[in-house]
C-alpha cells in the first residue's frame, strides 16, 4: 500500500499531526461559513426580484443528506416551494418546484409545471416530493469539491447563475401554483 504525500507529511513529525488534526477540526465549521454566505448573498439577491416572498434553509448543508433552501410565496401556504436541493451531502446538487408531500397529500402532479420547467431544462423529471426537479450541471453539480466551494466565495458569476436558475424556475411556475393551491 502507497502512503500519499498529504499522509506522509501528517505522519512526517508531530507538529504535522497536530496541524492535520486543528485542519480537520476546523474544515466543516469553514465550509458551513463558505455555504452560509453564499446562500446569504442569493436570498438578498433573490429578495430584490421576488417580493413578498419567504427564504428558509432547512438542515444544515453537507450534514444531512436532504437539505433545501426553499423560496415560496406565502400564498402557497408551504404546499409547494422553489428548491435548491443539496442532495446526498451536497455531492448532487438539484433545483425545482419541490411538493410537501405532508400538506398537499394525495394531489396528483401537475403535467402543465412539468412541461412549463422543461422550457428551462428538457431533463426536467418529476419524483417523490417533487413536481419538477432538474438536476444541476453549472455552475457546479457536486458543491462539496474544495474548487467548488472557492468559486462559490469568490466567483460572482456562480452567485448569478444559481439565482438566474432558481428565478427561471420561480418565474415559470408561480402563475401555476399561484393556480393549485386552493384559496382559504
Amino acid at each position: 500500500m502507497k502512503a500519499n504525500p498529504i499522509q506522509k507529511f501528517i505522519l512526517k513529525n508531530e507538529r504535522n499531526l497536530r496541524i492535520a488534526a486543528a485542519v480537520a477540526e476546523s474544515w466543516p465549521e469553514a465550509r458551513e461559513k463558505l455555504v452560509s454566505g453564499f446562500l446569504d448573498r442569493l436570498k438578498s439577491r433573490l429578495t430584490k426580484k421576488l417580493k413578498g416572498w419567504k427564504f428558509e434553509l432547512e438542515g444544515t448543508c453537507f450534514h444531512g443528506r436532504y437539505v433545501n433552501f426553499f423560496l415560496w410565496k406565502p400564498a402557497w401556504h408551504e404546499q409547494y416551494f422553489i428548491s435548491l436541493h443539496f442532495g446526498d451531502y451536497g455531492e448532487k446538487m438539484r433545483f425545482g418546484v419541490f411538493r410537501s408531500e405532508y400538506r398537499i397529500k394525495k394531489r396528483k402532479f401537475c403535467p402543465e409545471l412539468l412541461a412549463a420547467v422543461g422550457t428551462i431544462d428538457p431533463s426536467v423529471r418529476s419524483r417523490t416530493w417533487w413536481e419538477a426537479a432538474i438536476d444541476m450541471h453549472s455552475p457546479a453539480t457536486d458543491w462539496r469539491k474544495p474548487e467548488v466551494l472557492w468559486r462559490m466565495h469568490t466567483d460572482h458569476t456562480f452567485l448569478e447563475e444559481v439565482s438566474d436558475q432558481l428565478l427561471q424556475v420561480a418565474k415559470i411556475s408561480a402563475p401555476i401554483l399561484d393556480r393549485l393551491v386552493p384559496k382559504k
